[in-house]
């Protein structure tokens, strides 16, 4: 009696920690599926992106620069050695306010949404979409605002905030976006 009491409660046990992880792994890998898609919206986004001014060949390469480490921005790191056009991606994780020197995307983490407005202050009309992960980060002067909705990727635009800094985006995207604020 002793024995099957043990045995029941140990095979209890490894049910419910075979249920837990088989939970936590779908979880995860949900998170990095979402976190995928959105690498791949962004890498959109820059393909649909016109640097008025700067013409492909004076910089063969296209620089994202990403605030944090956190799951997106290791998902952006996929995106390293793809071409847009003629240039060559490279992504630079942990990217501090004083290393934007040469970006030409700057994601902004969730984790860094309150340190956004002195971002956007820093990079003034420098020629550099933003793109953040976060709810109102089009509202507060960023370019492109990822979301999740019913259990799909969305997005928002500040096009006002695009053509300040000089970049042009394609009216297709446009149409695409959940909103677009002018």
């Amino acid at each position: 009696m002793f024995r099957s009491r043990v045995w029941h409660r140990l095979a209890t046990g490894l049910l419910a920690l075979s249920c837990w992880a088989v939970g936590t792994e779908r979880a995860m890998a949900q998170q990095a599926d979402e976190q995928s898609v959105k690498a791949g919206f962004i890498y959109n986004f820059i393909r649909f992106t016109q640097w008025v001014g700067v013409p492909d060949s004076e910089n063969k390469r296209l620089l994202i620069c990403a605030t944090s480490d956190k799951p997106l921005s290791g998902q952006l790191g996929r995106l390293s050695g793809r071409t847009v056009g003629s240039r060559a991606i490279e992504v630079r994780n942990n990217v501090g306010t004083g290393d934007w020197s040469g970006c030409d995307v700057l994601f902004v983490a969730q984790s860094e949404a309150d340190r956004l407005d002195s971002y956007l202050r820093s990079l003034g009309n420098a020629p550099v979409l933003t793109v953040g992960d976060f709810a109102g980060f089009t509202k507060a002067g960023g370019m492109i605002g990822l979301r999740m909705q019913d259990n799909r990727v969305k997005f928002d635009v500040n096009l006002t905030s695009a053509q300040r800094a000089n970049l042009q985006l394609n009216s297709q995207m446009l149409k695409l976006a959940g909103e677009v604020l002018k």
